[in-house]
């Protein structure tokens, strides 16, 4: 309610008034109000119930002073509700000291006074502009406090009978009121200073209009009855605005402004859009003059309630510049477009601030992802970061072109790129990221096959050396022990152990030439694995039943075979005769290093998803210090038993190479004087046979 009657003064009587003088004719009312209610209830019951203790006259004294502020207030006339606004105090206090009321306090309670008429003075400090008021209102309220101490008879002995003497009434009402009338010249200073302050920049302002280059417009404003700005009225141009425009003044005075973006803008005049939004929204506020050809930005000055000032500013050559700017842009980039690298602009700290990437069907790069990220949020690994951001420092200090490789995981797998580092300016670097991925693929390749090359030579030359050497010696033997056979006059006895020899050595060199054989055909890749199906038990009884009337008698060596599925159909699709080769030689190799003790022929199965095989003996095993170089081509153990035994040194190594054919990793552990143990793990693919646990 109470704004709605606000609302309604405002669009009668407070229109011209800015809006500070709005509110303080608002509170004027708001106390005046207040006090104006209290003097009619207390006129009223004074009135009607005859109440003979109270103080008629001056009841209709409050009821008519506090009506005239009031009345001031609701027409708007500011100094006239300043006039009257000291007289509340006094008014109020009447009901103390007047010869019209009974009720004189004593002088004990001077302080009711000093209360009452501070509060008058701080009332006068708030609404009144000048000091005059105050003092005239200190004046009355020090003769009041006089008069009340002499109405009650205690005037004379005043000094005496306050103790200490600060707390005289007197002085405390002088306290007070000089500290608020000094409160009221400092603020009032401080507001000087402010009117100054804008007059100097209206001065400035006309001053700047009537020599600036810039096209200025000065307007008044056109309120609505709630204040609001209705439409801007043109007083004056300045010079530039007349020669720019080719108007004269006397053309736009008084005009609207929509007259003259109608006349040099061909558009409308957005009040809301220009005026009220338009430091907020500066793109906004360009205009093309079509008459002239020339693009104007507006800014808007407002120095006081009532007064726009509209510069307009040429800036056609900006706008050509930026076009031509970004035509070059275009052009660059649909250059750069064309290009298969990535271009990135980065400035000094890291930041991307643009990008340029073909599109790959490999990977994709989007702008939302990269711009204003820095290059430690894209993926790069924190020293990688580092690095790029070295390399940025040193091209923008040295002005040099730095290079740094490096790869980038994706979901379509891992990518090298080449990225080269240039300055572009004081603040900022290109960096251009080339793919490089085919070629380092090639170059590793290549690499890969020169050391598999040279390794290959170098296994070449190492195989026939060895191999002449182990081909030398069984055929020496089988010369030299043939010769004896056919020259000398030998018992049984010695012919059969001459035969043995031959058998054994014949048979060494047949191993070495199997061997030999089967490494060339891995090698030259040769070898192919047909998978079929592969019954486990039977591959293994065969195996079994070969060596198991091989191993020497000189051993006390005894082989085992552990079956673990009963069922005969066990069995998984492989390649049977691979697994018979790899079983094989690993069984050999163990008959020929254990001289005591068991040989074991193991497998298992492990969550009906693998075989696992596995071949153990007690042999003499195999020293920490030769463990890694037991599957390399030609390496023999340094053991008692190679020193007095040849070999090849490569049934390891073709055994490592079928067991990863067949889809399994040779493993092994041993150790000396306790014996070894060979195992892999091989798909269990189409596997039946088994038992099943669910």
């Amino acid at each position: 309610m109470i704004d709605n009657i606000l609302n309604i003064i405002r669009k009668k009587v407070w229109v011209n008034y800015a809006g500070d003088e709005q509110h303080k004719l608002a509170g004027i009312i708001l106390v005046w109000g207040i006090a104006e209610v209290a003097g009619i209830i207390f006129l009223l019951i004074n009135l009607l119930l005859k109440y003979n203790d109270s103080c008629l006259i001056c009841n209709f004294v409050w009821v008519a002073v506090a009506l005239i502020p009031i009345i001031c207030s609701l027409n708007g006339r500011v100094k006239c509700a300043m006039n009257a606004v000291f007289a509340l105090p006094l008014i109020l206090y009447s009901f103390y000291f007047s010869d019209f009321n009974h009720f004189i306090p004593d002088g004990n309670n001077a302080y009711n006074s000093v209360f009452w008429l501070s509060a008058g003075i701080v009332y006068l400090a708030v609404f009144c502009e000048t000091g005059v008021r105050i003092r005239f209102f200190y004046l009355v309220g020090l003769l009041t406090i006089i008069f009340q101490l002499y109405k009650t008879g205690n005037l004379e002995n005043t000094f005496s009978e306050y103790k200490p003497l600060i707390s005289h009434p007197i002085l405390v009402f002088t306290f007070i009121s000089i500290s608020v009338y000094g409160i009221k010249i400092y603020h009032q200073q401080i507001i000087d200073l402010y009117k100054n302050e804008i007059g100097g920049f209206k001065q400035s302002v006309t001053k700047v209009m009537q020599n600036s280059h810039y096209s200025i417009v000065q307007m008044r404003a056109d309120r609505d009855e709630a204040g609001n700005i209705v439409q801007l009225i043109i007083e004056r141009v300045n010079n530039t605005f007349e020669s720019t425009f080719k108007i004269n003044l006397y053309e736009v005075q008084e005009q609207k402004a929509d007259y003259i973006f109608d006349l040099v803008f061909k558009s409308k005049f957005d009040l809301n859009k220009y005026i009220l939004n338009g430091q907020k929204h500066r793109k906004n506020n360009e205009f093309h003059a079509i008459a002239i050809e020339k693009w104007f930005g507006i800014n808007v000055l407002q120095p006081d309630f009532k007064t726009f000032y509209m510069v307009f500013e040429d800036i056609t050559k900006q706008k050509n510049h930026i076009a031509s700017l970004e035509e070059s842009k275009r052009r660059y980039k649909v250059l750069l477009e064309a290009i298969p690298d990535m271009f990135f602009v980065i400035d000094k700290d890291g930041t991307y601030q643009d990008l340029v990437v073909k599109e790959s069907e490999l990977f994709k790069v989007e702008d939302a992802n990269i711009i204003g990220s820095t290059i430690y949020d894209v993926g790069f690994p924190e020293n990688m970061a580092d690095k790029i951001f070295e390399c940025i420092q040193e091209a923008i200090k040295t002005h040099s072109i730095e290079t740094i490789e490096y790869s980038m995981n994706t979901p379509n797998g891992t990518f090298m790129f080449e990225m080269r580092i240039a300055k572009l300016n004081a603040e900022s670097v290109i960096s251009i990221s080339r793919d490089i991925t085919k070629r380092k693929t090639a170059e590793f390749k290549l690499e890969k096959a020169l050391i598999k090359a040279e390794e290959s030579d170098r296994l070449k030359s190492a195989f026939l050396a060895n191999l002449s050497h182990e081909i030398r010696t069984p055929m020496n033997v089988i010369t030299n022990f043939t010769r004896i056979l056919a020259e000398s006059d030998l018992d049984v006895q010695e012919r059969m152990e001459l035969n043995d020899a031959i058998t054994l050595n014949g048979k060494q060199l047949l191993n070495m030439i199997d061997n030999t054989i089967h490494l060339s055909k891995i090698e030259t890749q040769s070898v192919e694995v047909i998978n079929k199906f592969c019954n486990v038990n039977q591959l293994l009884r065969d195996i079994y039943n070969h060596f198991y009337v091989l191993i020497p008698d000189s051993k006390d060596v005894k082989l085992r075979l552990r079956l673990n599925v009963p069922n005969k159909e066990f069995g998984f699709e492989t390649d049977p005769l691979i697994l018979t080769e790899v079983i094989s030689l690993l069984v050999d190799n163990a008959v020929k290093y254990t001289l005591k003790g068991e040989i074991t022929i193991d497998y298992d199965m492990i969550r009906n998803e693998k075989v696992k095989f596995v071949i153990s003996d007690t042999g003499i095993g195999i020293p920490p210090e030769e463990q890694e170089n037991i599957f390399r081509r030609f390496y023999r153990v340094h053991n008692q038993i190679n020193n007095t035994t040849s070999g090849s040194g490569l049934g390891l190594a073709i055994v490592q190479h079928y067991v990863e054919m067949l889809g399994g990793e040779l493993k092994f552990e041993s150790i000396p004087g306790q014996g070894t143990k060979f195992w892999f793990e091989l798909p269990f693919n189409n596997g039946r046979g088994f038992l099943t646990v669910v």
